[in-house]
């Protein structure tokens, strides 16, 4: 397979993944059946909670297993979670389904990154993964925007929140079947992993158990890994405001139809985001950190005021953390040993996980009836704040990245 046939393959498995209706009105659904803004909130800790308790352990398990099934079973897990929020929309219900989904969030945490790094390195393309994550990512967030926009028509023509649920848990099937066509290359991880290893001699949950130690410790002990990965994990566990974005919005008076909107504008940000990463991967970390302050500053405007179209300004500041992610990321990837690859990528998500859920927490903490600004001010600042560690600590990009 070559690289065009292989990113053709990996754009469509990302949009269908990403392609769903209920994305950006799942938190409306509760909150029309009397689930309020705090309840979510307890939801979303325990969501990131179980996720952060399984994100290592499932990460050494995705450096040891085929990572296409992996990514299969977490596809299914997250299609039965969605199936419950619409059977049983109350707290309960959207507990349980929280949990499946992070179980789902946790197998595909670390396989992903991994899975397609294999995917390249098997046709010798391994150097342009930072471009190819890029366009990914922009599929991804094609799938998102393609999603909202099919809400909002829907929700348009009276179309009830439930139906475009069950629209949602039927995409899954595509998913699974995307994923499962893509050539198996455990050989790529298996020849890595051989060379001067004893790996034979051993069963398969001391060769899980050495794989959990060797990537903790490569996050631990090298500093320039350890560095990346305190970044990325408050990138990524700061990447918390579009939850809150529609509930922000029907608070100012937004209709349905307007929510759909203004979340179609978060997932166009994160489409231009994913632009200037793919076309500037050599960005450094004083151009990276200073976008990443100021749209983070543009956040900060959106949540403090009142008209509904400042939230637009979201999708301006989630353009700037995609851009900073992808980046960051391909400079991650390229750190990191191949045998570990899922390993220490979930150390980072770990981290991440750890702040998502004292984000989270804060939010639920502060907030004043329904409404999550005091605590989205404080997440905003620490992104921010983070501008200045991309500034100091992301790496220079290598030649063979500059040059793909």
């Amino acid at each position: 397979m070559g690289l065009e046939t292989l990113r053709v393959r990996l754009h469509a498995l990302a949009f269908v993944d990403e392609f769903g209706p209920l994305y950006a009105l799942f938190t409306l659904w509760f909150i029309d059946n009397g689930v309020t803004t705090a309840q979510l909130s307890v939801v979303f800790v325990m969501w990131a909670g179980l996720a952060i308790a399984l994100e290592i352990p499932s990460g050494a398990l995705a450096d040891r297993i085929d990572r296409r099934v992996l990514l299969a079973a977490a596809f299914g897990i997250r299609a039965v979670g969605i199936a419950a929020w619409l059977v049983w929309p109350t707290f309960g219900g959207l507990l349980a389904g929280a949990l499946l989904w992070a179980i789902h969030d946790a197998l595909a945490s670390g396989a992903w990154e991994a899975m397609i790094h294999d995917q390249l390195d098997a046709i010798g393309q391994a150097e342009a993964y930072g471009r190819v994550m890029a366009r990914v990512g922009q599929w991804s967030h094609l799938g998102l925007a393609g999603g909202a926009a099919l809400a909002a028509g829907l929700a348009r023509i009276g179309t009830s929140i439930e139906v475009i649920g069950w629209i949602n848990v039927a995409i899954h099937g595509g998913s699974i079947l995307l994923v499962l066509v893509l050539p198996d290359v455990r050989w790529v991880a298996d020849t890595d992993a051989a060379a001067g290893s004893d790996a034979g001699e051993r069963g398969p949950v001391a060769e899980w158990w050495r794989t959990l130690r060797a990537g903790v410790s490569t996050a631990r002990r090298r500093r320039d890994v350890a560095r990346l990965v305190v970044m990325g994990a408050l990138i990524e566990g700061l990447f918390i405001v579009d939850e809150y974005v529609p509930v922000m919005a029907r608070l100012r008076g937004a209709s349905n139809t307007v929510v759909a909107i203004v979340v179609l504008a978060v997932w166009a940000g994160l489409l231009i985001g994913g632009e200037v990463a793919a076309r500037r991967p050599d960005l450094r970390g004083p151009q990276l950190g200073t976008l990443l302050a100021v749209g983070s500053f543009g956040m900060l405007v959106a949540v403090v005021t009142q008209p509904v179209w400042t939230l637009l300004l979201v999708g301006a500041g989630y353009g700037a953390l995609e851009a900073t992610w992808v980046v960051s990321d391909a400079r991650f990837q390229a750190a990191i040993p191949s045998r570990t690859r899922a390993t220490v990528t979930s150390v980072r998500s770990f981290n991440g996980g750890l702040i998502a859920a004292a984000a989270f927490g804060t939010i639920g903490w502060l907030a004043t009836g329904d409404d999550p600004s005091p605590g989205l001010v404080i997440g905003v600042a620490a992104l921010i704040g983070t501008g200045v560690l991309v500034t100091r600590w992301l790496p220079a990009p290598r030649a063979d990245t500059i040059s793909a």
